[in-house]
């Protein structure tokens, strides 16, 4: 894992180059394999994560914090089953899955809250302290 600031998203294409594969902290999002895709801002006062989850229920969806590291899992099983006078046809599918995102250190943990929406699941982190712009403007001569 690289620092504890947020790292710049980076478009990668079908086929990963062989930098891309050796460099890459996470093998599985190189191969795109990663079930949950997820967007990270930051405000000043706060750092909102944003995960697509279509399909799953609340209940079966877990959130946890811990050592600045925001880990997201959920579950599923469905079973659909279709019948007719001579036949049945019955699908299973379940599986679960786990993402990890490294959250700089200055969160309030206790004031982290949640909230899921047509298949979106909002987790808002509120910083310790609001960021002070880096940097200044400088005068050309």
């Amino acid at each position: 894992m690289r620092g504890r600031d947020l790292i710049p998203w980076r478009r990668r294409g079908f086929l990963p180059s062989v930098f891309d594969v050796f460099g890459s902290d996470d093998v599985f999002d190189v191969f795109n394999l990663n079930p949950v895709r997820a967007d990270l801002r930051e405000t000043e006062n706060e750092y909102i994560v944003e995960a697509d989850l279509p399909g799953y229920n609340k209940e079966n969806i877990e959130i946890r914090y811990e050592d600045d590291m925001l880990t997201i899992s959920a579950k599923y099983d469905e079973v659909k089953e279709e019948k007719g006078d001579s036949f049945i046809h019955r699908e299973r599918r379940r599986g679960n899955f786990s993402r990890s995102i490294p959250i700089p250190s200055n969160v309030r943990s206790d004031e982290i809250k949640a909230s899921f929406n047509n298949g979106v699941l909002k987790v808002v982190l509120p910083k310790l302290e609001p960021s002070k712009p880096r940097g200044r403007i400088i005068d050309i001569e």
